[in-house]
């Protein structure tokens, strides 16, 4: 399938947005191609905030920023591509997974969704963690989330989920917009097997019917890790993070009570989720409707809470808000919204991927800004829930008070 969208050149942008499209070529190093494409066509400001955060996780000896060696990192590309059906992603990393010492059989197995056999502790233990947050529940369990925590430390864990955060964050985009990689690209890369994708399944799968979650979880006696919420609480030098943060949403809670044992990686997924959360390219019943179906397909409790209020606020029935914690059909929705609801629970399901008439259902409606935004939103929403729910970050108090 061809790509939907298409390289946005800088003399098309306005003068004012063309800095960002400098920056984010500047940021990468390379000419911008995937998720950058995709973002463009959206807002030149987030893929420049998305590009800045990347890095962190891609600099692949540039001037590596995560802790998390390279490595792992592309270990864990890997098993993300395969659980989200990313083959842009796969594409993009794969090389650089076994440039970095993952071997071939783990890879190919893999790939074709085999058991990966005899791993040695470190890869066992990241194959655990990838695997309990993308999938089932979504949550570690103790007995993983203790081991993770003694091999890692508080921020080489917080690094290792949101590196899986960081491939869902782009991978919705890239699989709503179809993106593949040019000739060009493919060119200078070694040949390797592609990630071969299931079948679009034609609709979207509603789902076995569940109790709904929406209740809330009782607080946890005592924090998996102790949350960082006062700028005393980290060393001096990292102060300046802190306060980006609070910059961007007035104070510290939920997932950045846990991102800021990673404090430069904290001020920028602050950075990107500022537009997604607060920005106004998206109307708010869509916005709303996108928040709901992502936290209730996460199992996230916090962004349930988050989500469920903006979806009241924003005029949706108890009903279907039920209905969303159930994975039931919605009732009630306009022509608009269940566009919207489709879309955006194909990207959940299934292959991962949009069919051609869901797709051209939204763009005719919402145009392409928005509609890349909606898809953009479903990924910083995963992202943000792997974080909270590896760490068993629940909601408290006034879901208006909750923070993303």
């Amino acid at each position: 399938m061809a790509n939907r969208v298409h390289m946005i050149e800088r003399a098309a942008l306005p003068g004012n947005e063309r800095r960002f499209h400098d920056a984010v070529k500047a940021i990468r190093r390379h000419p911008i191609s995937g998720p950058f494409i995709t973002l463009l066509n959206s807002s030149p400001d987030l893929a420049a905030r998305v590009a800045h955060l990347g890095h962190y996780f891609h600099a692949r000896g540039q001037a590596d920023e995560s802790i998390v060696p390279i490595r792992l990192r592309g270990f864990i590309a890997a098993l993300g591509a395969r659980v989200l059906d990313g083959e842009y992603e796969w594409c993009a990393w794969v090389n650089w997974a076994l440039d970095a010492g993952v071997p071939q059989p783990v890879v190919d197995a893999v790939r074709e969704g085999r058991p990966l056999g005899e791993l040695p502790a470190e890869d066992a233990l990241v194959l655990g963690i990838c695997t309990q947050l993308a999938t089932g529940s979504h949550r570690l369990d103790e007995r993983t989330f203790a081991a993770a925590l003694g091999h890692f430390g508080a921020r080489g864990l917080v690094e290792v989920v949101a590196s899986l955060g960081y491939f869902a964050l782009i991978a919705f985009p890239l699989n709503a917009c179809e993106i593949e990689m040019t000739p060009e690209q493919l060119a200078g890369r070694r040949p390797f097997a592609r990630l071969p994708i299931p079948p679009h399944p034609g609709c979207t799968p509603v789902g076995a019917p569940r109790a709904p979650f929406f209740a809330g979880l009782a607080p946890r006696a005592t924090p998996r890790i102790p949350p960082v919420t006062r700028i005393e609480e980290l060393a001096p030098a990292d102060h300046h993070f802190f306060d980006r943060v609070v910059r961007t949403r007035g104070r510290v809670a939920g997932p950045y009570s846990v991102l800021l044992h990673s404090p430069d990686l904290a001020e920028r997924v602050a950075a990107v989720g500022e537009p997604l959360v607060y920005g106004s390219a998206i109307p708010a019943p869509a916005r709303a409707l996108s928040w709901l179906l992502a936290a209730a397909e996460f199992d996230c409790d916090y962004e349930w809470a988050l989500a469920r209020a903006a979806a009241r606020h924003a005029g949706f029935s108890g009903a279907l808000i039920e209905a969303a914690g159930r994975r039931e059909n919605l009732p009630g929705l306009t022509a608009g919204q269940g566009a919207i609801a489709d879309f955006c629970l194909q990207l959940l399901r299934g292959n991962h991927h949009v069919s051609d008439e869901a797709y051209r259902a939204v763009i005719d409606r919402f145009g392409i800004p928005a509609t890349v935004q909606i898809a953009t939103t479903v990924g910083y929403f995963a992202m943000q829930a792997m974080l909270l729910n590896a760490f068993d970050v629940r909601s408290e108090g006034d879901p208006s008070q909750l923070l993303l």
